[in-house]
């Protein structure tokens, strides 16, 4: 109990908050990584589901972005670190993005969860 005293005092004030958070990084690392990598399989999920019920999916870039914000409610239309997720799409497949610890695409940390679709010619 004093512990979580201490660290709720420490994350108190802006000063002592960035050293605090230098100091836990190895531990709070993997707990972030995997909170996102779960945010991204229920994001993947949910455009499957879409494809396979034959509904359009988001375009890339804003479109995307809209429907993240309308459909993942709390903050999960980013990553743990504050970045908005991706999303890349392909003839046969699509992937949603996170650039990682260190907020970069295109980086060594970057993580991706992809799915395969059916792509339905336009009517």
């Amino acid at each position: 109990m004093i512990l979580v005293l201490l660290f709720g005092a420490a994350m108190y004030f802006p000063q002592t908050r960035p050293v605090l958070l230098d100091l836990l990084n190895p531990l709070l690392r993997p707990v972030l990584i995997w909170q996102t990598k779960s945010e991204m399989a229920k994001i993947v999920r949910e455009l499957s589901t879409m494809d396979r019920e034959g509904r359009q999916l988001p375009q890339p870039g804003q479109e995307f972005q809209r429907w993240m914000e309308r459909n993942f409610q709390g903050g999960s239309f980013q990553d743990s670190w504050g970045t908005p997720y991706l999303l890349r799409v392909w003839l046969d497949s699509l992937s949603v993005v996170s650039s990682g610890p260190d907020g970069v695409l295109g980086t060594s940390d970057d993580i991706t969860r992809s799915t395969e679709i059916q792509r339905r010619p336009l009517r």
